[in-house]
């Protein structure tokens, strides 16, 4: 297809009732959309009808001061008889109810949001071959103290604040080092012994015996730095961690069972399987009725100490099937298809991609969506389903709500949201790199790692034969990664450009780059 075709292609889909993302129906489908500031794809809102009134009128102002208006029959319609018209930016969109002469009644409701621009067909190319990029993030990460502390001492640096997250951070630095081992074979061994190494500690800090979360690496510790102020590593994730402590969020143990896994078939090691299957019996004992597990622990008592569940497709059900690919044994898969009815029967229906992140409060319904649980249930579908024309439907409908939510093309929304900066100026969205991809309501802002998670989706659709418009997103995202990555080779974690954002770097973020970028290596000659 030509760059205008895509681009045609993307418009008409982002237009059409019929590829548009879910939209919320009254007494059907809810209306997932109540905390969202901009969409891409033609959206509905929710409104309170006026009892007696069969006729309304919405009126859409754009960014140029320019109306456009339709009239309905009810007062939660998409926006299709006016969507194609609206150009990208600020929408200002109001509802009201007409008499039966076509007068003014009462005004219904109000919504501001951004209308975002659809897939142009044409973004900037890559620099650099996506192999390039990888080994040259990779070698850079080598050279720092986080990595080379590793490889000498085979412990955590205890100057690098991000070690208080340890089965995160070590979950993808095993994962990462063995792709680097993959990409650059000069270096494997070294990799190979920060892989060892990194994956040894994290089994030294498990706790085991009678402990009520025994064989379970833990979500925070602050015991690899002695001595916090001499490193200055009092930071918000070191406050973040003090203020979790006592807590374990479970998804991350099977993000450490995954890396066991993998780390297993490379070595050969008997124990890094074993461990992988610990933490998998423990999923195993106990799993909820709905197939899900309660999000949140108390380490003393192992009880749980919040409502929300686990959202089980970014970590624990790949975990599961990795682990039944390695062993063949039945239970695992088992376990995880009760995690995927959970998924279907529970958040399909109801559309609340729930954020769960180690560093951030737990939310209420539609508060904090996120790109990563529909993304990886899109893969999920594709890799496993993809001969269902059902399933593929939906994968390609979540692809659609991921790309809504959490992708600009072009120009972000002008306005800037509060940050965490101590001169308190928030992010001055006109400095954004965009392409990218955004990560979660509460922290809406480009991220290398969502850019990186999105594109896979867009891969596997495209994979599992959804069209060439897939695959062009995917290697738009793929060729921004290059874009962006610095001379030194680093991936920034934050596409912000401000000098607070740069400091904001986390290794798993680029790590998640790297391996994206490897995979896409393979895609680098193929055009959509």
């Amino acid at each position: 297809m030509t760059k205008e075709e895509l681009a045609k292609q993307a418009f008409d889909e982002c237009c059409s009732p019929e590829t548009t993302v879910r939209y919320g129906v009254k007494r059907g489908h809810p209306f997932w959309n109540a905390e969202s500031t901009e969409f891409m794809y033609v959206p509905a809102f929710h409104f309170t009808a006026i009892r007696g009134c069969s006729r309304y009128r919405y009126d859409a102002v754009d960014e140029l001061g320019k109306k456009h208006s339709f009239e309905a029959d009810d007062c939660c319609v998409l926006l299709t008889p006016i969507w194609a018209e609206l150009p990208e930016g600020v929408v200002r969109l109001t509802v009201t109810a007409l008499n039966p002469d076509g007068t003014d009644y009462a005004l219904v409701g109000a919504r501001t949001f951004f209308r975002l621009s659809p897939f142009p067909g044409e973004t900037p190319p890559a620099v650099c071959s996506y192999r390039e990029s990888a080994v040259r993030a990779y070698k850079y990460a080598m050279e720092q103290s986080f990595i080379r502390h590793w490889l000498e001492h085979g412990t955590p640096d205890p100057s690098y604040d991000l070690n208080t997250y340890p089965s995160k951070m070590i979950s993808m630095l095993g994962h990462a080092m063995l792709s680097y081992a993959r990409l650059c074979p000069e270096d494997a061994d070294k990799a190979m012994k920060v892989a060892v190494n990194a994956a040894d500690y994290l089994i030294s800090i498990t706790p085991r015996g009678d402990d009520p979360l025994a064989d379970l690496p833990p979500t925070y510790t602050l015991d690899f730095c002695p001595d916090p102020e001499k490193y200055g590593i009092i930071t918000p994730n070191w406050h973040a961690a003090v203020a979790h402590m006592g807590t374990m969020m479970m998804i991350y143990p099977a993000s450490a069972g995954s890396m066991y896994v993998e780390l297993e078939a490379a070595t050969g090691d008997a124990k890094y399987l074993s461990e992988a299957e610990k933490i998998a019996a423990y999923y195993l004992r106990t799993v909820e009725p709905n197939g899900s597990w309660a999000l949140v622990r108390s380490t003393q008592t192992g009880e749980p100490i919040t409502p929300n569940f686990i959202s089980p497709f970014e970590h624990v059900v790949p975990f599961l099937m990795a682990l039944y690919t390695r062993t063949g044994n039945e239970k695992w898969k088992n376990l995880a298809d009760g995690a995927v009815g959970y998924v279907l029967h529970t958040q399909l229906p109801t559309y609340n991609w729930e954020g769960q992140f180690e560093d951030s409060p737990l939310s209420t319904n539609y508060m904090n969506l996120t790109h990563y649980a529909p993304t990886s249930l899109a893969k999920y579908f594709a890799k496993y389903h993809r001969d269902d024309p059902a399933s593929m439907k939906l994968a390609e409908e979540l692809m659609r709500f991921v790309e809504d939510q959490f992708v600009i093309w072009k120009r972000p929304y002008p306005w800037a949201h509060a940050s965490n900066e101590p001169n308190g100026d928030g992010y001055d969205t006109s400095l954004w790199h965009t392409p990218a991809g955004l990560e979660q309501y509460g922290w809406y802002v480009p991220i290398d790692a969502s850019t990186s998670c999105i594109l896979q989706g867009f891969i596997e659709l495209y994979n599992a034969g959804c069209g060439s418009l897939w695959l062009a997103k995917a290697k738009a995202l793929a060729d921004q990664l290059t874009r962006v990555q610095h001379e030194n080779g680093q991936i920034p974690t934050h596409w912000m450009n401000t000098e607070n954002a740069e400091k904001n770097f986390w290794f798993n973020c680029m790590f998640e780059s790297c391996r994206t970028l490897e995979m896409m290596s393979a895609y680098e000659d193929i055009e959509p």
